[in-house]
């Protein structure tokens, strides 16, 4: 299968990260991508719950990542920025920063680049699917938000929480 969640920007929002988690078992994912920004180590015990494994990248709000680290690893993974990986015959690249996204989108051929920190949902369709799911946190626009994509036939559906 290839249907993945990518979430970005969480900033210790538990409310909207226990949200995102029942949407993201319900739709069904086989994979879900955090593009950084976790913040602290207690929002690991929400993401405990999905149904699926989970594979991300620090952000720039990260403090202790080795805390972080160990948080998170029953969950899944968490890398350095940028994380660049295979999943089910798919190529991948998640990071937290957007100008990365756009490099990468210039010609790397992943099927799937995912990022954050801008807080903003953006969808481009090209030689690449690059997605910024926006913030789940919603601090910064109001509005926390997910991206629920299928890779494969290029879906992107953005909710809203």
């Amino acid at each position: 299968m290839d249907r993945v969640a990518v979430i970005a920007d969480s900033h210790d929002n538990l409310r909207m990260i226990r949200l995102a988690v029942a949407v993201i078992n319900e739709w069904g994912a086989d994979l879900v991508l955090h593009c950084g920004d976790y913040v602290a180590p207690f929002t690991a015990e929400p993401f405990r719950e999905l149904n699926a494994p989970l594979r991300g990248v620090f952000g720039n709000n990260d403090g202790d990542r080795s805390a972080l680290k160990k948080a998170y690893a029953d969950i899944g993974e968490i890398h350095p920025d940028p994380h660049r990986f295979t999943f089910n015959g798919l190529s991948m690249l998640i990071t937290h920063k957007p100008r990365v996204a756009r490099e990468a989108a210039a010609g790397a051929g992943y099927d799937l680049i995912a990022f954050g920190h801008d807080h903003h949902v953006r969808v481009e369709h090209g030689e690449s699917l690059v997605i910024c799911p926006g913030e789940l946190g919603g601090w910064v626009t109001g509005r926390a938000s997910i991206a629920l994509v299928e890779v494969r036939i290029g879906n992107v559906d953005i909710e809203y929480l």
